[in-house]
């Protein structure tokens, strides 16, 4: 058994080979755009789109009309069609041959130049990383240890780190965000290291999930994680840069002509940098958070949110994006592929919060501002997020049609475990009784 991880480090860029990676990000956007040009005629003229045979059309002509592409990588002008390729099958919903999700996407849209971003895609035929040591040039010594990636057509870049996981290099993109440089890896490693690399730690069988503002999630066993809100916390630091590159010389609207100073493109970046810190301190934490859902539960419950229409409400749409539920699920969805366990989704129209738990019966009534869930009927009362959470396991219940009772079973010691991972990696928790 084999399973494809995926691996992202930075590298040490050169100006030299920032210099080819633009090159590569221009021919990569070029042969996209140029293969999404004839894909838009083919369609006006209702022909037959065949990807391959534009392939073909564009190596047969690249030497003599376009001979810029020969400076770089030849994956740089061939992998954009095999994209392309699956971007149209998506979109005509032809899912059945290809591994993209069963959700149609929309048509594919022409690429932009960018001066802080792009990509381009090497394949596991021509990525070799290898120490400094064991790279035959002079300009590498005995005891040099480094890890170094090849890149075909320039040579070779010191990568930051090792690679975690020993195995087969299937491909290898490089990424530009910002003034930083990545290659992101997919190795396909065997079984046995990657249960060695993610350790197991399954004490409880069963938890529901309930997204929150305030709290980032709220577990069905009443432990609830805060969430650190990195975009509020840099809140002011942010307002303040933004504030000097206002002042700074560059057009004002769309049809102004004044050049943009030189000082304004360094206030730019500095805002810019800011703001990829607080993207990457969010998804460290998903990541982190997701881990530990994966690691300690065998069964995990959803709710399903409509988070595009919560952006749209200008009250919630900074509280919910700095949690970036969506992001979060996502993550917890792909690692528990990994590890097999099961996630289950509730109906996004599910009233989980306005529920009763005891009698079944629904709170209409129920306000956002309500903290505290107290049934119209009955009587019973708890806290809003844990009953909500609690009753998410209840779909997953209905679904198999019984549960085992060691789905319930929720010992002092898998709390503290529980917690005690959350702590390790520096995720803010409170508890509230369960009442289980």
């Amino acid at each position: 058994m084999t399973v494809t991880l995926s691996h992202k480090i930075e590298l040490k860029a050169s100006n030299k080979f920032k210099t080819y990676c633009r090159k590569a990000f221009g021919v990569s956007r070029f042969t996209w755009n140029w293969a999404l040009e004839r894909v838009n005629d083919k369609r006006e003229r209702k022909e037959k789109i065949d990807i391959l045979e534009l392939k073909k059309e564009f190596n047969h002509i690249k030497r003599k009309q376009y001979p810029f592409v020969m400076e770089v990588t030849k994956y740089a002008s061939q992998q954009p069609f095999i994209f392309l390729k699956r971007a149209l099958s998506q979109f005509f919903g032809d899912l059945k041959s290809d591994k993209s999700p069963s959700k149609r996407k929309g048509f594919p849209v022409f690429k932009k130049k960018r001066y802080s971003s792009g990509s381009f895609y090497i394949g596991g035929d021509m990525a070799v990383v290898k120490k400094g040591s064991e790279i035959k040039d002079k300009r590498f010594g005995a005891s040099d240890n480094k890890p170094y990636l090849h890149v075909p057509k320039f040579g070779w870049v010191m990568l930051r780190e090792e690679i975690c996981f020993p195995g087969k290099i299937n491909s290898v993109t490089i990424s530009q965000d910002g003034d930083k440089f990545f290659a992101s890896f997919s190795i396909e490693t065997s079984e046995i290291i990657y249960e060695a690399t993610h350790r197991e730690n399954v004490r409880e069988a069963l938890c529901g999930c309930d997204w929150g503002v305030k709290d980032l999630l709220t577990l069905s066993n009443g432990i609830k994680i805060k969430g650190s809100k990195h975009l509020r916390r840099r809140q002011r630091q942010l307002s303040r840069q933004q504030r000097k590159l206002a002042k700074k010389r560059h057009p004002r609207t769309k049809g102004d002509k004044t050049p943009i100073s030189k000082n304004y493109i360094k206030q730019s970046r500095k805002v810019g940098k800011l703001y990829r810190r607080i993207k990457a301190q969010r998804r460290d934490e998903n990541e982190k958070l997701s881990s530990v859902l994966v690691r300690h539960f065998r069964v995990i419950c959803l709710e399903t949110l409509n988070v595009k229409g919560m952006m749209s409400n200008h009250r919630l749409a900074k509280a919910v994006s700095d949690n970036s539920p969506y992001a979060l699920k996502k993550m917890i969805k792909r690692k528990s592929a990994l590890r097999e366990r099961t996630v289950v989704e509730a109906d996004q129209f599910y009233a989980s919060s306005k529920t009763c738990r005891r009698c079944g019966e629904v709170n209409k009534d129920l306000k956002l501002s309500d903290r505290i869930f107290v049934c119209p009927k009955c009587g019973f009362t708890e806290d809003r997020d844990v009953q909500a959470a609690k009753n998410l396991t209840e779909v997953y219940i209905n679904r198999v049609g019984s549960a085992s009772p060691e789905l319930f079973k929720i010992k002092p010691v898998d709390l503290t475990a529980l917690l005690d991972d959350l702590a390790i990696n520096g995720l803010a928790t409170s508890r509230v009784e369960a009442g289980i």
